[in-house]
């Protein structure tokens, strides 16, 4: 879980976010203005609140990552956790959920992550 505890602990460093346990029932989500903004499901997978605006506008340079899983209609993104660099991709998209959050309707979708829409394969686990 480095670096998905790097991820938390270096977010947990800028001002104004909080943790607690995430609505969804799996992991540790990450707050701003109590609107959860990333969700660590595991040592492995996070979900990040971009809202559909910023999926849209940043659709094709998030295609372009291995690490980032996207599912159509939700303004959650999903990131697969392999090392450092997808720790760094993850900090990096956490600027634009905060942004996000600002912008944020009460869309009931919102709340809803991406657990249980896309499966990771623990590493190690590949036939």
């Amino acid at each position: 879980m480095a670096s998905a505890r790097r991820a938390l602990e270096d977010l947990m460093t800028w001002p104004g976010l909080s943790a607690a346990p995430a609505r969804c029932g799996t992991g540790t989500a990450v707050l701003a203005d109590g609107a959860e903004i990333v969700h660590f499901h595991s040592e492995r997978q996070a979900d990040l609140y971009l809202g559909r605006p910023a999926i849209e506008r940043l659709h094709e340079e998030l295609g372009h990552s291995t690490a980032v899983r996207l599912i159509q209609g939700s303004g959650w993104v999903s990131v697969v956790l392999g090392g450092d660099n997808d720790a760094d991709l993850l900090i990096t998209l956490a600027s634009v959920a905060l942004r996000a959050q600002t912008h944020r309707t009460a869309d009931a979708a919102a709340g809803v992550c991406n657990l249980g829409h896309i499966s990771i394969i623990p590493t190690g686990h590949l036939a």
